[in-house]
């Protein structure tokens, strides 16, 4: 009959061993579960920032448009009310009206080229500025990957403390029983 000393801490170390392991495991599937939710978020502030970059070029086309219509009235306007120079009028005829146009034509150039060019780099960085703002609010929303941590150190097994123990009892037994049968002697 072999009798460890050190059962008992060998058993808590399995039991705190086990312990261990499940919370490990518990954590890991919570970490998982939040990549899972990362690469979602992830994937969904991909397509708002294609959307807010598409949106931002519409939004200047309509711009381009609209300026586009302005000139296109102006010309209308210019053609219309031209008339002919027949002849007995200064050389400068008509020269007022024509400068007009090309006035209007010249605002409208700058304004599309403003829309495309500046507006569009500080929306541009606007719209950049906010998807890294959502991807590092997701990232940090992951957090850390679960640590398994030092090891839980098993208690060496103590058959020698053991038997001494036991030797120790039966002496103790032994003893007591000689000093129960001297004195009944």
């Amino acid at each position: 009959m072999c009798v460890d000393a050190n059962a008992g801490a060998r058993a808590a170390a399995r039991a705190r061993a086990a312990e261990k392991d499940a919370r490990y495991k518990s954590e890991s599937l919570k970490f998982w579960n939040r990549e899972t939710t990362l690469e979602r978020t992830q994937n969904q502030n991909v397509i708002g920032l294609s959307r807010d970059q598409s949106d931002a070029y519409a939004q200047a086309l309509a711009t381009q448009g609209k300026g586009r219509r302005t000139v296109e009235d102006a010309a209308k306007a210019y053609f219309t009310k031209m008339s002919v120079n027949e002849g007995g009028r200064s050389r400068r005829y008509g020269k007022l009206k024509y400068l007009e146009l090309l006035q209007k034509n010249a605002d409208v150039e700058a304004t599309v080229q403003n829309v495309f060019g500046r507006n569009m780099a500080y929306s541009q960085e606007g719209i950049k500025r906010v998807f890294q703002a959502k991807q590092a609010s997701a990232r940090e929303a992951l957090g850390i990957r679960p640590e398994y941590g030092a090891p839980v150190m098993m208690p060496p097994t103590n058959r020698l403390g053991g038997a001494l123990q036991i030797a120790s009892q039966v002496v103790g037994i032994a003893t007591g029983t000689q000093s129960f049968i001297k004195g009944l002697q």
